[in-house]
């Protein structure tokens, strides 16, 4: 608190806001750093492949399917029975029908299947699958 005294000796009090404002500030950059590194994943394992290509849109809808068996649009986890509801209200409106499909590599080849074709019944023309690079240890190491 400022306190300043006049030549008539009244004193006014005055609160000082600057640190407040810098407090403030540094706090909002802090947010605004860290707020998109929070983003919880559920930890799928992929597949891997040794070819492959990568198809990062900034619009792009994935598709997870957890090894706990559950199902996931663009990270939000959505009840099993709702896949196509879900899909179809994504895809009513976009032009390009395209998901990617990430799905741990534990589950069966028919519990994929039943995914993709919950996919096809939204209106879903593409899908790719999401698989991870083969890592290979350098030669002679």
């Amino acid at each position: 608190m400022a306190v300043r005294a006049t030549s008539d000796d009244d004193l006014k009090a005055e609160i000082n806001v600057t640190p407040l404002v810098d407090v403030v500030l540094v706090l909002l950059i802090i947010f605004m750093v860290v707020t998109p590194l929070m983003r919880q994943e559920v930890p799928i394992d992929l597949p891997i492949a040794s070819t492959g290509t990568a198809a990062e849109q900034k619009d792009q809808v994935t598709l997870a399917l957890a090894a706990d068996g559950r199902v996931l649009v663009n990270g939000s986890e959505i009840p099993a029975g709702e896949v196509v509801q879900r899909l179809s209200a994504i895809y009513e409106a976009r032009a390009d029908k395209t998901i990617f499909l990430e799905a741990d590599r534990g589950h069966s080849h028919g519990r994929i299947v039943d995914l993709m074709d919950d996919c096809r019944a939204a209106g879903v023309t593409r899908i790719g699958m999401v698989t991870r690079k083969e890592t290979t240890p350098p030669p002679g190491g």
